[in-house]
């Protein structure tokens, strides 16, 4: 059992992420458990700076569930598992997300539980307290939309992790209650998400501008509501939802798909939300052009990342994902913007080069983190009307926008030699949805998720263990994750998900 350790002044500032933003409003000591959904907070918000200083501590949970230094991030949980990606690094027990060896002593998996509850904490403790601060109810209700996107946001990644979780909505002031918290049914979890968004969709501004221009819209609640709908299989209210981005008009496809990643063309159009990072020695930069890169040679280094360290091969590009790429034919432009390769001897390695940047220094890139994209709203607008019973003319155009900018043709006018036929049967339709996402949505968080979702993954990886060589063999037990065992020692009410000790 982990001891707590007790933290004071400029110490909890920093684990509230607070430290930079000039405030003493959370200087009180407090005590930070092992679980955080135990973490008593700090006195002070009683002000509408604090309000604002807590809502930004909000908001930089988001590098903490995506990835910084203290924890690697989703992609443990997205991608390393899936067909897309694999790891050599055995050092950090990654290997156990790729070969579904994972044991629950993983301290990747206790890194993700407690920044997710990190975050509901923070969220939970504005919800709390900003109702009585002097606000106006407008200003008020956009803090409280923007910070219950975020719980969702949290909520949703740990239900898809390790299905029934602590569910935890006001804010916990003290130990005892604390263990009050045992696991609930995913569907309630599920539920309180969908309550979330609604409320950030009622709430939230269509668009965000100069200063404010990252923080959470009214199409990012949407685009989320329609994944978490699409996710619990409510295809008609996923399809409605994920339509009324579509007819928001407030994003766009970007005409080239490698524009999309680019640090010089962030938060560009397609984007609905994102974990934001900076670099240049301020501590917020991003670690993925390191933690994705290969050992390369200093030559290619160079080019890739200016030479700053060396890449840490956390998550690699699969060959397999290449041969998909191989397949889908030359004319496809995603290839060439998805991954590079490199050759030393005999020996060739693949590397995603959606984060791509010249590092300040080692860790500290530019590159956001993607979180939602309106070509994702498209595929999944298409999956959720084909699921109704097979297409129609909007959603085919959804799907066809996407096929037609992979191949580099203008997203709104009919392509005939690559648009999906008009009576495609709902079965074919599925499959083409499947390898789009692959593709389109590559290392960007989604492929585990969608094989689950879809009810694919075990068919999906089987094929591919055994098309590779591999011993590995998925079954239900594995398609979601041990709870870590920290937690459930100190919290005697948590059980285990089967199949796990």
């Amino acid at each position: 059992m982990t001891l707590p350790k007790l933290f004071s002044g400029a110490a909890a500032a920093v684990l509230l992420g607070l430290a930079t933003l000039g405030t003493s409003s959370c200087s009180k000591d407090f005590i930070d458990l092992n679980d955080p959904t135990r973490l008593p907070s700090a006195d002070g918000y009683t002000d509408s700076l604090s309000i604002v200083t807590g809502v930004t501590a909000a908001y930089s949970s988001l590098q903490d569930l995506y990835g910084n230094g203290s924890n690697r991030g989703l992609f443990v949980f997205a991608e390393i598992p899936s067909d897309n990606s694999f790891t050599v690094s055995s050092g950090e027990l990654l290997n156990e997300f790729n070969d579904f060896t994972l044991a629950s002593s993983n301290p990747r998996l206790q890194s993700q539980w407690l920044v997710t509850y990190r975050a509901i904490a923070r969220c939970n403790v504005i919800l709390s307290r900003a109702g009585g601060v002097k606000l106006t109810a407008a200003t008020r209700n956009r803090y409280f939309g923007e910070v219950r996107f975020i719980r969702a946001l949290a909520y949703f990644n740990a239900v898809r992790i390790w299905g029934d979780i602590p569910l935890v909505t006001t804010e916990i002031t003290s130990i005892a209650d604390a263990y009050q918290f045992g696991r609930m049914p995913k569907e309630q979890v599920y539920a309180l998400i969908e309550e979330d968004l609604a409320f950030a969709e009622n709430n939230l501004p269509a668009t965000q501008t100069g200063v404010n221009l990252g923080r959470i819209t009214k199409g990012a609640a949407q685009g989320l509501m329609g994944k978490v709908l699409l996710t619990q299989k409510k295809y008609d209210a996923a399809a409605t939802a994920l339509k009324k981005v579509i007819d928001g008009n407030a994003y766009a496809l970007q005409a080239a798909y490698a524009n999309i990643f680019l640090t010089t063309n962030e938060l560009n159009t397609e984007i609905l939300a994102a974990a934001r990072y900076t670099k240049g020695g301020l501590g917020i930069g991003s670690s993925f052009s390191t933690w994705f890169m290969p050992v390369l040679p200093a030559a290619v280094a160079l080019t890739v990342n200016g030479n700053v360290g060396t890449g840490q091969q956390f998550n690699s590009v699969d060959p397999d994902l290449v041969a998909a790429f191989t397949a889908s034919g030359s004319s496809d432009v995603r290839a060439a913007a998805s991954f590079g390769a490199s050759t030393v001897g005999t020996l060739t390695q693949y590397y995603t080069k959606k984060y791509s940047d010249v590092p300040t220094s080692a860790f500290d890139a530019e590159n956001d983190w993607i979180i939602l994209r309106y070509a994702d709203v498209l595929l999944m607008y298409a999956e959720a009307v084909n699921e109704q019973g097979g297409p129609n003319a909007l959603a085919l155009d959804a799907v066809n926008r996407v096929i037609r900018r992979s191949r580099n043709l203008p997203v709104a006018t009919p392509a005939p030699a690559v648009d999906l036929p008009a009576a495609i049967s709902r079965a074919d339709l599925t499959t083409r949805l499947e390898l789009e996402r692959r593709l389109e949505l590559n290392f960007e968080g989604h492929r585990w998720f969608d094989l689950v979702r879809t009810d694919r993954a075990i068919p999906v990886m089987n094929a591919f263990f055994t098309r590779t060589g591999s011993a590995s063999r998925l079954d239900n037990n594995k398609l979601v994750f041990p709870l870590p065992i920290q937690e459930i020692q100190t919290n005697p009410i948590l059980t285990q998900n089967t199949g796990y000790n």
